[in-house]
């Protein structure tokens, strides 16, 4: 199958503006993952072919920042991550140590409303912090959620007295009712925080001017990079953002209409190796910096 572009270039051709890029940021779930949440063999491959031959590479999602560092650790390389959809920057470490470098938490007060306030509505909510990942029950869509993140969750009942202000909070539909209640409540809190959606029925709430593209530019900041260096691979509203602001922005196949036109060019979707596909393009190969060869010389 080929891949959807939103300018007609042969597979080799260069995109405008491409030459001058460093880093690759890349979005996880439904991006980097495949639809079994897996890390699949080609694009196993790609991306340490990438880091071996010096591009940077930075994974940028709404989840934990260890949950992130332990995905750089599978693919057998370090580098920095975007977690909590920008609310975390972390650098993992050798060792399995990972360093925070910035982070933002929501006011712990309008958090606490938001939640009872959202539960109170029949929606289910989660709580995201650096110490836990915190649910008011075991209820299905949390353990399916918790399955998908590796991520085990401490239960407090009706989410009271968690008392740690959080740096994410997902708010979540389990059907169409539901979800019409979770646009209703995002255009209600958008003044007062960012809410972007991850998946049509996971609304991400994150302090004000909280997104991915952020994080981003503050690690170019540490790194001695501007964002319009980076490329970003990404797949839903909350990665519209890094996509627009990044350098070159690659949407996946899969993605909704709004974020292929948010992005420069769309490759294959995550089921066919999507992120292989867009860091295996003949511009890409060649024209990265200069700095990979054309034909691989290392094995996964």
């Amino acid at each position: 199958m080929a891949a959807q572009h939103r300018r007609a270039w042969r597979r080799d051709d260069v995109p405008p503006g491409i030459s001058g890029l460093k880093a690759v940021a890349i979005d996880v779930d439904g991006t980097l993952l495949n639809p079994a949440h897996c890390i699949s063999p080609a694009v196993g491959k790609a991306i340490r072919h990438a880091w071996r031959h010096g591009i940077r590479i930075i994974l940028a999602s709404g989840r934990h920042p260890g949950s992130l560092c332990g995905l750089l650790a599978q693919l057998g390389i370090d580098g920095h991550v975007v977690a909590f959809s920008g609310g975390v920057v972390a650098r993992a470490e050798s060792g399995g140590r990972i360093e925070i470098l910035f982070q933002k938490q929501l006011d712990l007060g309008y958090a606490e409303s938001l939640a009872q306030q959202a539960l109170g509505d029949g929606l289910s909510v989660a709580w995201s912090t650096l110490d836990g990942w915190y649910t008011p029950g075991a209820g299905e869509m949390y353990r399916q959620e918790a399955a998908i993140l590796q991520q085990k969750p401490v239960i407090v009942p009706g989410l009271k007295g968690v008392g740690i202000a959080p740096h994410k909070l997902q708010i979540m539909s389990g059907n169409a009712a539901d979800m019409l209640r979770l646009r209703a409540l995002r255009a209600e809190i958008l003044p007062m925080c960012s809410a972007v959606f991850s998946h049509d029925y996971m609304l991400e709430v994150m302090p004000r001017g909280t997104d991915k593209a952020d994080g981003l530019a503050c690690i170019g900041r540490l790194q001695d990079l501007e964002i319009g260096e980076m490329m970003a691979i990404g797949d839903a509203e909350n990665d519209m953002e890094m996509l627009r602001r990044a350098g070159w922005g690659v949407a996946m196949g899969h993605a909704p209409e709004a974020i292929k036109a948010a992005a420069d060019w769309v490759t294959l979707t995550n089921g066919e190796d999507g992120v292989a596909f867009a860091l295996e393009q003949g511009w890409f190969r060649r024209y990265f910096s200069g700095k990979l060869p054309l034909h691989r010389e290392d094995h996964p």
